[in-house]
């Protein structure tokens, strides 16, 4: 099987190389030229240079390739118009469409988040794929652009694109170069979170993520979503539980989410408006916590059949890793 990894130098894309590999596929891998290639140095894959606004590399990556798997969906990287956001992802989204019809590939699996799930109708419930995405913060670039992309991706299945959707709740583990939801980790080593916005949250380990989306394509049905997730908590449990394995005592005071939503907007027009830099914290991911809560996986669970390994092991590979690879 011959596989493309759009990603792969990022945290999910660097495990799913490795897992491909190990169920014995022949890896390409599509990154930019600016792309910091450590996480998958010295593996045996072919690698191209290429870019998600360039629709002829992607067209040259996709050429001969039996699976592609997108695990570098465009976010924006600042608080910006939500109509600026939302362009760029379809544009994206669109050049990658029309990469996979041309190659005539067999399937692609697309990584969603979290965030374009909605609410369950029955509060208490667990959320699962039938719940729509739904938002109070419609200015919100990073759930907007989301949205619109998985929509595209939807929509793409029922005009012959043979296209599955993997929504992976918050994962953790090695190879978390960026670091992404390693900064988590990070934050509290470093003694950096005094505080937490309290709510729940689903965990997993990033490789059980990474199995599962090979899984979606051998077993995957065409233009389903499909929840990816292990362990439901709540946020301070998962601090309490990080604590313990880095060796540190765990953030103490909760705030309520409207108070951090504001302080975090505040944050924002002082780093941008007076120091010149980009924020800490942006506002927009802060909202994102509100989208945050328990998930029935079952469906997944049931036709993926993917592994669901101690959230603690994942947790204690990230804090190695970091180590190892001097972050901490």
């Amino acid at each position: 099987m011959k596989s493309l990894v759009i990603g792969g130098t990022g945290q999910l894309g660097a495990n799913l190389v490795r897992a491909l590999l190990a169920h014995g596929h022949q890896v390409r891998v599509l990154h930019r030229s600016s792309s910091n290639t450590f996480t998958i140095d010295g593996l045996d894959i072919e690698r191209l240079v290429g870019d998600l606004n360039d629709g002829e590399s992607l067209r040259r990556a996709c050429d001969g390739m039996h699976v592609v798997y997108q695990a570098a969906s465009y976010y924006p990287s600042a608080t910006i118009p939500v109509e600026v956001a939302k362009g760029q992802a379809l544009k994206e989204t669109a050049l990658l469409l029309e990469a996979v019809r041309a190659a005539r590939i067999d399937r692609l699996v697309f990584t969603s988040t979290l965030t374009t799930v909605g609410f369950p109708k029955t509060a208490g419930h667990p959320a699962n794929e039938t719940c729509q995405f739904s938002t109070r913060y419609t200015n919100n670039p990073y759930l907007m652009a989301k949205a619109a992309m998985e929509d595209k991706i939807l929509q793409s299945a029922q005009q012959g694109i043979p296209a599955v959707v993997v929504i992976p709740t918050e994962f953790f583990g090695p190879y978390d170069q960026r670091p992404t939801s390693g900064t988590h980790i990070l934050m509290m080593a470093k003694g950096q979170i005094p505080v937490y916005i309290p709510g729940r949250v689903n965990v997993i380990d990033v490789r059980d993520v990474a199995v599962a989306m090979i899984r979606a394509a051998e077993r995957g049905r065409v233009g389903e979503r499909y929840l990816v997730g292990n362990r439901n908590t709540t946020q301070k449990d998962l601090n309490d539980l990080i604590a313990q394995v880095v060796g540190v005592a765990p953030p103490f005071i909760p705030i309520p989410f409207a108070l951090a939503r504001w302080g975090s907007k505040v944050g924002e027009w002082v780093a941008c408006s007076l120091l010149r830099r980009a924020p800490y914290v942006p506002a927009y991911f802060v909202e994102m916590m509100a989208h945050m809560q328990h998930y029935d996986c079952s469906k997944a669970q049931r036709e993926l059949d993917y592994p669901r390994n101690a959230i603690e092991g994942a947790i204690e590979d990230a804090v190695r890793w970091f180590r190892d690879n001097s972050y901490l």
